[in-house]
């Protein structure tokens, strides 16, 4: 009994204390004052409260919507099971390639390609299909794709079949999508649209394009039909051996490989990637070879399995302005002196934020006055940290590998911030320095077995290269 009191006195005492701490959390004086650990447990702690709330609201609605059933008797259920198999066994023998196949004769295929900002049941009703048809066939793809990640040009096969009585009859349609899956939408005999899905075949092909420099690379890489990500990766791939605003000249050559999948109808299926760049100067030829080592992480080599050393971006979002430089300032919200840890780049909300440099994703999520903050691991020497962004790459998550340029995330507002803009940091060994100045992350050399490894993809590489 006396434990029972006391448990009853701790849990009134936990419930008060909750009370006071959310009570606090209304005082704007408090907000503006409170330490960066009592502000990342009251949003927790306010998480906690809505997310327990909601939970007891949900259980009512449920408990009102459905309330507890009486126990049915064992030959309702045997019943009821019947009544499955036998619709089960209906929808086997409706198999909707199956129907397609049985009336292949009678069937005509109208193409359409699906334009922007418009709808599947847009589409639908352009290709002549009545709007119950048009509303039933987007709702049963919905099952299998989330037609929301529909895009421009998407293409579609729309089937009608001609009998006697209607002489454009709508069955059904068929698309594929940018993994090649091959989804089928038919009717089947009872007048219900079936989704079907079939994995699609994959092909990989390797293409190797050459140009020559008349004015600077990205012209001379758009004439050779340079796809403008393999360009992308080419700069990437050769950072720190050639400067291409100011190494480049008229008469200079270039040959690359890239990989790159395509399903059987020719459409790219995910990105495209670099295998192989050679780029010949005046003083020498610079080649670099991609390989991914034991560890997944990828990277470009030369021949002798050295990377090229990398420089830290110095301004990720280019020559624009900046407003508040690397060092000690009066701080525009606290109102002291305080060092500011990095440098502040004014943008437009929803500017994309490259990766100054090949690293791993460390720290991804809200982090205080940072606001949404994103913090790299390059090497054992140099992180770089992002502050105040609006939202993260979607693919991105703690411990995922990023290269330099890609896309992290993008310029916002949130945190401790009076504008929209990026805090960008510059750490090295633990400590902030000025992002400003040239900061180089030294070349890696493979060795042994990882070296191995290099060599037989680098002899792969030549035999394509040669055929």
């Amino acid at each position: 009994m006396k434990m029972k009191n006391c448990f009853l006195l701790y849990l009134f005492k936990s419930i008060k204390r909750l009370f006071h701490r959310l009570y606090l959390w209304t005082k704007p004086a408090y907000r503006r004052h409170r330490t960066e650990y009592q502000e990342q447990f009251d949003i927790k702690l306010l998480y906690t409260f809505i997310g327990c709330l909601i939970g007891i609201i949900c259980v009512i609605v449920l408990l009102l919507i459905y309330p507890p059933k009486e126990k049915t008797s064992i030959n309702a259920e045997v019943s009821q099971t019947k009544e499955n198999v036998i619709l089960t066994e209906e929808k086997q023998t409706s198999d909707p390639e199956t129907i397609l196949q049985t009336t292949e004769k009678n069937i005509s295929v109208i193409p359409l390609v699906l334009n922007k900002n418009e709808t599947l049941s847009g589409l639908l009703k352009r290709g002549q299909t009545s709007m119950q048809d048009a509303l039933d066939a987007s709702k049963a793809l919905n099952l299998v794709y989330d037609v929301r990640k529909l895009r421009p040009q998407q293409t579609f096969e729309l089937f009608f079949e001609n009998t006697k009585e209607d002489k454009d009859h709508f069955i059904g349609f068929k698309m594929e999508t940018r993994n090649g899956d091959i989804i089928s939408v038919l009717k089947n005999k009872n007048g219900e649209f079936i989704p079907q899905t079939k994995e699609g075949i994959i092909q990989s092909e390797f293409i190797g394009l050459e140009g020559i420099i008349e004015t600077n690379f990205s012209n001379a890489a758009q004439k050779a039909g340079i796809p403008p990500t393999i360009t992308n990766q080419v700069i990437h791939a050769l950072d720190g051996a050639i400067d291409f605003n100011k190494d480049l000249k008229k008469g200079q050559t270039f040959k690359i490989l890239y990989e790159q999948k395509t399903t059987d109808k020719g459409i790219v299926v995910g990105k495209s990637q670099l295998v192989f760049v050679s780029f010949s100067t005046e003083q020498t030829t610079h080649q670099r070879y991609f390989f991914i080592d034991g560890l997944g992480i990828p990277g470009f080599y030369d021949a002798q399995g050295q990377s090229s050393p990398q420089v830290l971006l110095q301004r990720p979002l280019g020559k624009g302005r900046i407003s508040s430089n690397f060092g000690m300032r009066l701080h525009p919200i606290l109102g002291y002196q305080i060092q500011h840890k990095g440098i502040d780049f004014p943008a437009k909300t929803g500017t994309p934020i490259p990766a100054a440099a090949d690293g791993t994703i460390e720290r991804i999520g809200r982090n205080g006055g940072y606001g949404k903050y994103i913090k790299i691991k390059h090497n054992n020497t140099y992180s770089t940290a992002y502050g105040h962004l609006d939202s993260f790459n979607p693919e991105l998550k703690k411990g995922s590998f990023v290269k330099k340029g890609e896309i992290i995330g993008y310029v916002g507002n949130t945190g401790r911030s009076t504008g929209s803009h990026l805090h960008y940091e510059v750490l090295q060994k633990g400590k902030p320095v000025n992002p400003l100045k040239k900061h180089t992350i030294p070349q890696r050399t493979l060795k042994n077995q990882t070296l191995q490894n290099f060599q037989k993809r680098k002899a792969q590489i030549d035999a394509l290269l040669v055929n």
